[in-house]
């Protein structure tokens, strides 16, 4: 049975590719999801090419607890106020068996002397933990990060995209001065940028978040925002300039090089697996999962055309040498490849199989491929298959068209980003769009790059009639507001805005 195609249901599609392709299932409790083997394989591949840059940065990783007294997440006015409506709460710290033992209950008995927090993001436990570990400016900068799981509990939940509880890293720093502060949630938001390209051949767009949109008790909000194949912009990445406003909460303070007492800087960055559910949206067609070879567990299968070692032991001995051979080269090229050994299973279900799961590439290899001393070979991305010299040059052609996928599928996202990307100085023009595009079943109709004026109600406002938001100012574009008005208000413009509608 085939998926259902993108046009028809771009949602149901989106499920039915994660559920194909066995990256997640759904799990008994509502709004959290299982992250199955290849989902979590995707994750660590992930985890893996930000790690290594993390740790270039200067960052060290390190742990916090799940648990958060409720009393911190009070000292920072607008960090409660804007997670206070998500968070999880512990109350009591043992269970008691209801009369008759056939069920469980909180025990009145074992009731906290204070609630905890269930980790929605760490600013307030690390910096209670700055406080103690920041005493001079010999202590700065101090740059930690973790790999974690959070729990934001949402009403609305789609498998990666959104969901109760998610994995995540989360990078927190402070400095001695701003200066550098802001260099670092700059220099961090470059390199979410940078494995978004080099590792999902995922183009995004940098830049600032609105007043409204920007992370509760920061001062500026970076983020990369990417655009999916139905015209919606998705949030990808955030980088979090805080100012001091952590730091005069916890009182986190330095004594500088003048023997004076000052507040640090800090920055706060993250991204999540959210990047899974962009990586599945970026690039996948209704075939089913399409995945980048840099990221994609399994780069290339090979599946031997043989009935098995009890049909025809002799030949099949031969050909599995043959094989053998061959991944030995593509494994000494650096390639991630496998064999299939199910000979109860015939060629063309495992086909149809790697097909949906993403592998990028599908070789053959028979008796006649054999004698013909080479393979065959067919890419995920379509076209016709091909043929390839076997021998100790296998390895190497194998590894050049894994490259040749990767900078092709990168190239076909940055087109789509550019082509679906319009700047306009009419707000009816983006209006216009918007509603047409809702009305032909997409809902989105790209990204539209707008003078504007900064004005918190006239963003409401767009919100409420077209359901756009502003995605980000892009830091590339500012330049080119000035001399020019609004397209909402006509006032004299602040910023050049990208509007679209977001996940």
């Amino acid at each position: 049975q085939g998926l259902t195609p993108r046009a028809a249901d771009y949602s149901l599609w989106y499920q039915e590719v994660i559920q194909a392709a066995e990256l997640a299932d759904q799990s008994p409790v509502k709004g959290c999801m299982v992250i199955r083997p290849t989902g979590m394989a995707l994750w660590d591949a992930l985890r893996s090419a930000l790690d290594e840059r993390i740790k270039e940065s200067g960052a060290q990783n390190a742990y916090f607890p799940l648990f958060i007294p409720v009393s911190f997440l009070s000292k920072e006015a607008e960090h409660v106020e804007g997670f206070a409506k998500e968070c999880a709460v512990v109350t009591h710290h043992r269970l008691r068996s209801t009369e008759g033992g056939k069920a469980v209950e909180p025990d009145p008995d074992a009731e906290l002397e204070e609630p905890l927090i269930v980790r929605p993001t760490s600013e307030t436990m690390i910096w209670h933990m700055f406080q103690k570990w920041i005493m001079s400016y010999r202590d700065l900068p101090l740059k930690v990060n973790q790999w974690a799981n959070v729990v934001r509990w949402e009403l609305r939940t789609r498998p990666f995209l959104r969901s109760a509880e998610f994995l995540w890293q989360e990078g927190h720093t402070a400095h001695a001065t701003r200066e550098e502060a802001v260099e670092t949630a700059r220099q961090m938001l470059d390199v979410y940028a940078d494995v978004c390209r080099d590792v999902l051949a995922m183009p995004v767009v940098k830049g600032v978040k609105s007043p409204t949109e920007r992370f509760a008790g920061a001062d500026d909000t970076f983020t990369i925002e990417a655009l999916m194949q139905n015209g919606w912009a998705l949030q990808s990445g955030t980088s979090h300039f805080l100012g001091q406003n952590f730091a005069k909460a916890f009182d986190v303070t330095f004594s500088d090089d003048a023997n004076q007492q000052q507040h640090v800087w800090a920055t706060s960055w993250g991204v999540s697996t959210r990047l899974v559910g962009a990586l599945i949206m970026s690039h996948s067609d209704d075939a089913g999962l399409v995945l980048p070879p840099a990221v994609a567990p399994t780069q290339a299968v090979v599946v031997p055309i043989s009935p098995g070692p009890d049909k025809q032991p002799e030949q099949h001995a031969e050909l599995m040498a043959f094989v053998d051979a061959q991944v030995a080269s593509m494994r000494a090229a650096g390639v991630r490849v496998s064999i299939d050994t199910r000979w109860n299973v015939r060629p063309g279900p495992k086909f149809f199989e790697y097909e949906r799961k993403g592998v990028p590439l599908r070789i053959e290899a028979g008796p006649r491929d054999m004698a013909a001393g080479k393979l065959v070979v067919a890419r995920r991305t379509g076209g016709d298959k091909f043929d390839l010299p076997a021998g100790e040059g296998v390895g190497g052609a194998i590894a050049a068209e894994l490259d040749a996928m990767q900078g092709a599928l990168l190239a076909a996202a940055e087109a789509r980003l550019s082509d679906g990307t319009r700047e306009t100085d009419s707000y009816a023009e983006m209006a216009d769009a918007l509603a047409a595009a809702e009305g032909a079943g997409s809902g989105g109709a790209g990204l539209f790059l707008v003078p504007w004026f900064d004005d918190a109600a006239a963003e409401k406002s767009i919100k409420d009639e077209t359901k756009a938001t502003i995605r980000c100012f892009p830091l590339g574009e500012q330049h080119r507001a000035e001399g020019r008005v609004c397209f909402y208000s006509g006032k004299p413009a602040t910023h050049m805005a990208l509007f679209g509608r977001a996940f």
